[in-house]
């Protein structure tokens, strides 16, 4: 897309089969579309294999759109707050203390791809949070293969393929490739099994503890938050995305949270294994922002253990966390929207059904917004931020449809990095990617991130 907005500016359509694309880097009309316009924007883009979003009840809060998503939303919220967060802190540690101790065998040894321990580690906490693993499992966890296989198959897949050019065929793709994906278990089919294994496996032990007499305890992972999940949310006469008043089901139906388990385990694994990975690579490629972080995580994390609370503290790994984030965004293909009733963006016509697709890689290294410097790792630029355009960096998305778990994001990266830190130097060697080579579609990952790790003295 880059070299098409360099060709063609920053408005111009496109077609995806017979599906009109417009791939918009214009700040001012992607603030409309994200925010000021978002009740005509509200559904994201069409995905060939999603299905009836509006009438699925196996449908997750990512690809739900109007009030079905605004349900979802409201009750998915609470998960995710700091209060949610404080209460899987100690497993999210936990994974990336036993991380350090699989990586230290590799101090000052070798070269090795960093990003595969990384894919271990985030696939361990999502398993252990979202679908009631107990205990730590890298590399032993199948979910790995399957979901990183998933990721992989690009747009050009021949389902994916014909369903864009012939969109009236997608559900007889879904329902041909669904059938065919039990039979040989594939990805998608294996995940959400385990996935409807684990919901139900907790509502059995619940119900067998209430005939006991037993009540339950603190939410112990995202399966208890969302069996537990209420919303008072009204939707009234009037609302923005209805004329008329409905009734709200005020709980999470067991297909939903399925689903919800389904997509955060999806969403937690490539995407926060992929920022660490881009993380490491440009502290390794500057080694002198590398060690202004080790001294501010030597400053703050003295004990064994990181607190909660401490996290808020690291400011600079704020600033590299976002770095990383711009020069690498994760999920670009989340940035888009599907019109929903006709309407304007700018001064053009957008007919309903039309797609709209945010350039984000092309914002996020625009020179006339980031300086001179946009091509290169500059931390520093996050710690006095001037009054960049709101739209000029949105690596989770934005409005009200911003990325649900970008904490959980963060406290996952700071965890790992403050501990790596803590004992290692993470450090680029002639086998380290001069630049690194990025596969997928649904996101954009690393072929692989070669470094050595220096014990520290």
């Amino acid at each position: 897309m880059k070299e098409w907005t360099k060709q063609y500016g920053k408005v111009y359509g496109i077609y995806e089969g017979l599906i009109k694309v417009l791939v918009v880097s214009d700040l001012d009309m992607l603030q409309e579309l994200f925010i000021k316009k978002f009740d005509y924007f509200h559904g994201r883009k069409n995905l060939v294999l999603q299905g009836d979003v509006d009438n699925d009840d196996r449908v997750h809060v990512f690809e739900a759109r109007g009030l079905r998503w605004k349900r979802l939303r409201a009750l998915s919220n609470p998960t995710f707050s700091s209060s949610a967060l404080k209460k899987i802190h100690g497993t999210v540690e936990d994974s990336a203390l036993e991380l350090v101790r699989l990586l230290s065998p590799q101090a000052d040894r070798g070269a090795f791809n960093i990003h595969v321990y990384y894919q271990e580690l985030t696939m361990d906490i999502i398993c252990r949070i979202a679908l009631g693993q107990r205990t730590t499992n890298f590399f032993n966890n199948p979910l790995v293969n399957f979901v990183s296989n998933l990721f992989m198959r690009s747009m050009r897949w021949p389902p994916f393929l014909f369903g864009h050019l012939i969109p009236p065929a997608r559900p007889f793709i879904k329902w041909t490739f669904l059938k065919i994906a039990r039979l040989f278990g594939l990805s998608g089919s294996k995940i959400y099994e385990i996935a409807t294994d684990a919901v139900h496996l907790r509502l059995k032990q619940r119900e067998e503890d209430s005939k006991r007499g037993i009540e339950p305890g603190e939410p112990a992972d995202f399966i208890d938050l969302f069996i537990d999940a209420v919303s008072d949310e009204k939707i009234e006469d009037g609302s923005d995305f209805s004329k008329s008043e409905l009734h709200i089901t005020k709980r999470l139906t067991t297909p939903e949270i399925i689903a919800q388990c389904f997509v955060f385990l999806l969403a937690g694994f490539d995407t926060t294994a992929n920022s660490l990975a881009y993380a490491s690579y440009l502290l390794a490629k500057h080694p002198e922002k590398q060690k202004r972080l080790i001294q501010e995580v030597d400053e703050y994390c003295k004990g064994e253990t990181i607190e909660y609370e401490t996290l808020g503290k690291l400011k600079y790994m704020d600033c590299v966390a976002k770095e990383a984030l711009r020069l690498y965004p994760l999920a670009a293909f989340a940035s888009s929207r599907t019109c929903m009733k006709d309407t304007t963006l700018g001064d053009i016509e957008i007919e309903k059904e039309t797609t709209v697709v945010a350039d984000v890689w092309t914002i996020h290294r625009d020179k006339t917004i980031w300086g001179a410097d946009a091509e290169e790792f500059v931390p520093e630029r996050w710690e006095n931020p001037s009054n960049r355009h709101i739209m000029s960096w949105f690596p989770f998305g934005a409005g009200p449809r911003t990325c649900i778990g970008m904490r959980l994001a963060y406290m996952e990266e700071k965890l790992a990095l403050a501990h790596i830190l803590k004992r290692f130097e993470i450090v680029a060697g002639p086998e380290t990617e001069k630049e690194l080579q990025l596969l997928g579609s649904t996101t954009v990952s690393p072929e692989s991130v070669t470094i050595h790790l220096k014990r520290r003295e």
